[in-house]
């Protein structure tokens, strides 16, 4: 902290913290007073503040970064995203829109004559004892009315329609592109946190459907009426606009509490669904531990936040809506106040004071509007930033890759100095060096944690090389030219862990499979991966429903049905992650027995068991990174105090 008192201290600069002793994070500093330190905190719900001396000392792990700029830094602005980005999505549906605001508008007009009827009827029509003109006017007002109805129905109607088709482009755009992001993604975001982004989606719809109705029709309709009302009585009008002000106030004494406030409740909603989704996906483990009580202790403390940051939104809302409501309440009486002085003073007439109070809801209804659209448009804004959080991230179809066909990739496969690294994580390779023939039979092996699945997923781009890091090829095409669409339909990879989705247990086999398949090769595919006894077992055999975790199956079921898929994808290469750790001794023999038979197709077996490697043509050794040793199982076994001789004396 002694940091503090040195004179020629640089700021900004930014500080490692620990975070109420919870978890890593950082602030930047801008400055420092006798008592206290002025920091910036990335998260949203806190931004600027100024930190007591005391509190920042118990939370500053002592290391600090101090930036200085080159002369050839250019600072450039981050594109954040705003509620900007969707007016295209918005001009789309321009008819729709167009139609929304004539309903609206003919509805609005209807009631606005109404109005004047009401005047007619006091000031001229009862006084006059006019009987037949007042039946005419009235039966013609209940007919107006009635259409007033229709156009209601239509205006309703069209916001759903115009709403469904906002939630299409948000909501799908937002699904498309999660599809296209890169496994890294992923591997850093719980999945409710991602899965809580949609209902994040359905606040900027609600948002954008409310400002259609404000831009497009409210504003004209305070426009329009506040000129009938001025021409009606110019002394009322002016009372009238003095709410204006009034509200503006409201507004803006409110504004960076919803900030705070919705940005509060979605990320504690994420949290929330993120451990509820861990739970129910873990709940066999939960049980066998014996942990309900500690993961349901877990699940309330965060449900507790929720509701409670809920219930602050909810009473900053409420409390903004009744001092709103009030203030109308307030305008209203002084309106009738000093319009019935007017009227005692015989400078308005009684119709006209009713026609002005009834015309006046149609200002201030329509100024509400405006007015109630801050904290949606706020809560849009927060849902926005959380959104962008996902939409700004690369795709990894965004980059053009000149190789878009998968015919078109053939030959060895080479591996030419490969260093990788997980973020900022030690090297998980270290210059590995490997050619892969094609049509070849290869194992890699090694202890857990020496690279094996690494490697595997990067000949597959589920893991992305980073510049400097090496490079892998496919006969002289470097595989960072493969639209990943095409490699993938290339180089198919198993993981250790099947995933079986809801559907038959057709449509599971046929996942990735683009080419007409007919029935006798999934049955022969089945019968290579010992599955299809199993299946024709099942109560409707290859249609049987399977629930998303395909709970009717056993383990090595699932990994054989995931070892069938990869068959049906006829992929030139294939890549087995421990995808027989599941499987009995025999029932595996088979299996590598039947897959090492597919002569026009290169194998790759990542394993922990020997007994598959000693099948195949080459081996490949992993330890802590670095290729130790390869070649075949004889010529490894020959070696004295080889690496691979010693594990297979322990296996």
């Amino acid at each position: 902290m002694s940091l503090f008192d040195m004179d020629n201290l640089l700021y900004p600069f930014i500080a490692h913290v620990n975070r109420k002793g919870k978890y890593l994070h950082y602030y930047v500093v801008f400055g420092a007073r006798k008592n206290s330190i002025i920091i910036g905190d990335p998260d949203p719900s806190v931004g600027i503040i100024e930190m007591p001396k005391k509190e920042f000392a118990e939370e500053w792990s002592g290391v600090a970064i101090f930036i200085a700029p080159t002369p050839s830094y250019k600072p450039t602005r981050e594109d954040k995203g705003s509620l900007l980005n969707f007016v295209p999505v918005l001009a789309k549906h321009t008819k729709l829109i167009t139609l929304v605001v004539v309903a609206s508008v003919l509805g609005t007009v209807i009631s606005i004559a109404g109005s004047y009827f009401i005047q007619a009827m006091i000031d001229t029509y009862i006084p006059g004892a006019m009987m037949s003109t007042l039946g005419v006017i009235a039966s013609g007002l209940i007919f107006a009315y009635a259409f007033q109805s229709v156009f209601s129905y239509a205006q309703g109607f069209l916001l759903n329609v115009l709403g469904q088709r906002l939630t299409i482009d948000v909501t799908l755009g937002y699904l498309r592109h999660l599809f296209h992001l890169p496994m890294s993604f992923f591997s850093t975001r719980r999945t409710g946190e991602i899965v809580s982004r949609f209902s994040d989606a359905s606040k900027i719809i609600d948002a954008l459907a409310s400002t259609i109705i404000t831009v497009f029709l409210d504003v004209w309709i305070v426009l329009i009426v506040g000129i009938v009302l001025c021409v009606q009585n110019s002394r009322l009008f002016l009372l009238s606009l003095v709410a204006l002000p009034c509200y503006v106030v409201i507004v803006w004494a409110f504004k960076g509490r919803f900030n705070r406030l919705n940005q509060n409740t979605m990320e504690s909603n994420a949290i929330l669904s993120s451990s509820i989704i861990e739970d129910l996906n873990g709940i066999q483990t939960i049980k066998a531990m014996t942990g309900e009580h500690k993961s349901y202790g877990k699940v309330d403390h965060e449900f507790a936040d929720f509701l409670k940051k809920s219930f602050q939104y909810s009473n900053t809302d409420l409390l903004q809506q009744s001092i709103k409501a009030a203030l109308k309440l307030i305008l209203n009486v002084a309106v009738l106040w000093v319009g019935a002085l007017l009227v005692i003073h015989n400078q308005l007439s009684l119709g006209q004071l009713f026609t002005y109070n009834a015309l006046l809801a149609y200002f201030t209804n329509p100024l509400e509007s405006i007015i109630n659209l801050q904290p949606k448009l706020q809560m849009a804004k927060v849902a926005n930033n959380r959104l962008n959080e996902v939409l700004l991230v690369t795709s990894e179809y965004e980059r053009e890759r000149p190789v878009k066909d998968a015919s078109a990739v053939h030959g060895d496969i080479v591996v030419n100095h490969i260093s990788f690294r997980y973020g900022f994580g030690p090297e998980v390779l270290q210059d590995v060096n490997l050619t892969i023939p094609e049509h070849q039979k290869m194992t890699i092996v090694g202890m857990s944690g020496s690279g094996k699945s690494t490697l595997a997923q990067l000949l597959t781009g589920l893991s992305a090389l980073e510049p400097g890091q090496g490079e892998i090829k496919i006969g002289d095409v470097n595989i960072d030219e493969i639209d990943r669409t095409a490699l993938r339909q290339h180089v198919v990879y198993v993981p250790q862990e099947p995933d079986i989705f809801s559907g038959t247990v057709f449509d599971n086999l046929l996942l990735g499979v683009e080419r007409d398949i007919q029935p006798a090769e999934v049955e022969r595919a089945c019968a290579m991966a010992e599955i299809k006894e199993d299946i024709e077992r099942l109560p409707q055999q290859y249609a049987s429903d399977l629930s998303e975790s395909g709970s009717i199956l056993s383990g090595g079921q699932k990994q054989r049905i995931t070892i069938a898929r990869a068959i049906l994808t006829a992929a030139p290469v294939m890549i087995f992650d421990e995808s027989t750790s599941n499987l009995d001794t025999i029932t595996e023999r088979k299996i590598v027995h039947h897959l090492l038979g597919m002569t026009d197709t290169t194998i790759i077996f990542v394993a922990h068991r020997l007994t598959i490697a000693e099948q195949t043509d080459h081996i490949v050794v992993l330890d802590h990174g670095k290729l130790v040793e390869q070649g075949s199982h004889d010529a490894l076994l020959a070696r004295k105090n080889g690496y691979y001789a010693a594990m297979f004396a322990k296996d």
